[in-house]
């Protein structure tokens, strides 16, 4: 008859849990950074300096959004909290 108790799993290493992270981010980041790539290729000479920095800035301050969902995200996964 299998236990009522879990058995308790060893927390990930700081190590184990950015290469976690990593993996999980990886695809958004990858398709960020093209998108952005394709962007400043495609993008008029003219316009170098124009809208496109607000679309760049815009694209990294999601990419910190993600970062940081994903990191709460993992920490409730592994049922440690943070300060209140």
């Amino acid at each position: 008859m299998p236990s009522l108790h879990p058995t308790p799993v060893a927390p990930l290493s700081r190590d184990e849990q950015i290469e976690a992270l990593l993996e999980h981010l990886r695809p958004k980041v990858e398709e960020t950074l093209r998108r952005l790539v394709e962007q400043a290729v495609d993008v008029p000479e003219a316009e170098e300096f124009g809208a496109i920095e607000y679309d760049f800035r815009a694209a990294g301050l999601d990419l910190v959004n993600e970062v940081r969902q994903a990191t709460l995200a993992s920490r409730k996964k592994r049922g440690t909290s943070g300060a209140a």
